[in-house]
């Protein structure tokens, strides 16, 4: 039976519903036929977790993206199997395992092999791409299971949590502190570079906010688009992209004239609002530079 994480299908949109369900059907209809009784993997499937990862598993149906499986075998049955691709001329000899898929729809999209002790070892250390991978993670094979050990990290830890509200917050000051010599000096590629960090920095932090890890940088809008303060954040900063092409943001000025601290300045007061609204009102919030290297 399919497992789906709390953020699985979050980019998905009604229309591709359907799609979608058949999608994920044709997936496990891959796994039982081409992993789990391939020749190479059937003596070690009581052994393999899979599960599907990636922008698939966020609800995105369209012809840019592609299938992400990752295999997760217990430590002992890593090296046998990846030897066994290597003999088989699967894979170079000391490889890890990168194999790829091909659905009848025609997806494509590849599986990998990871040894059940490096995900748990990711997990633990708050690795922030696995945090993302089990809060929104399809589990089609679990005999390890690795649903209970992703419950354990979704929702968050409060200690996590907060140091990831923590960190995105201060490298969002610190990110917009960087523009004010750049725009009293009109210098347009460090305003052009600080800006867009000062950018991807509030998504970031309103998505912790929310309470979730952030995913990579390329679903950050559109993941920030689904949540509420995202969605503020995104509303304080709609006219980003015109800014980015106005000359007169780059022409030299007080700092607290220009466009994008302005809009920092609202952002911010959105997040702080965010924050508070869940009891969060730590000093980081005011003396941000005192906890930068924490």
């Amino acid at each position: 039976m399919l497992w789906t994480a709390s953020l699985s299908s979050l980019l998905l949109k009604p229309e591709n519903r359907q799609r979608y369900s058949e999608l994920l059907q044709e997936i496990a209809s891959y796994i039982s036929i081409h992993i789990l009784n391939h020749p190479l993997l059937a003596e070690d499937c009581g052994h393999i977790s899979i599960l599907l990862d990636g922008s698939t598993a966020l609800g995105i149906v369209d012809d840019s993206s592609d299938i992400d499986l990752i295999l997760v075998c217990r430590d002992e049955h890593y090296e046998p199997i990846t030897s066994r691709f290597a003999r088989a001329g699967l894979i170079p000899e000391r490889s890890s395992l990168f194999v790829d898929v091909h659905l009848p729809s025609g997806k494509i999209g590849h599986y990998t092999l990871l040894k059940l002790s490096e995900l748990e070892q990711a997990l633990g250390k708050g690795q922030l791409d696995w945090l993302w991978n089990a809060s929104v993670s399809c589990i089609y094979h679990d005999p390890l299971d690795l649903k209970a050990l992703f419950a354990q990290m979704v929702p968050l830890p409060s200690d996590l949590l907060m140091s990831l509200r923590k960190k995105t917050y201060i490298d969002l000051r610190s990110a917009a502190k960087s523009l004010d010599n750049p725009v009293r000096r009109g210098e347009a590629f460090p305003v052009l570079f600080q800006a867009v960090e000062v950018f991807k920095q509030a998504l970031r932090c309103a998505i912790t906010v929310e309470g979730y890890p952030y995913p990579y940088d390329k679903w950050l809008v559109q993941v920030a688009e689904q949540l509420p303060v995202g969605k503020r954040v995104l509303d304080c900063m709609k006219d980003f992209r015109q800014f980015l092409s106005e000359d007169l943001s780059y022409a030299p000025m007080y700092q607290e004239d220009n466009s994008f601290v302005k809009m920092e300045k609202r952002v911010r007061q959105v997040l702080l609002e965010g924050f508070r609204l869940r009891a969060v009102d730590e000093p980081w919030l005011v003396e941000w530079w005192k906890y930068f290297e924490d």
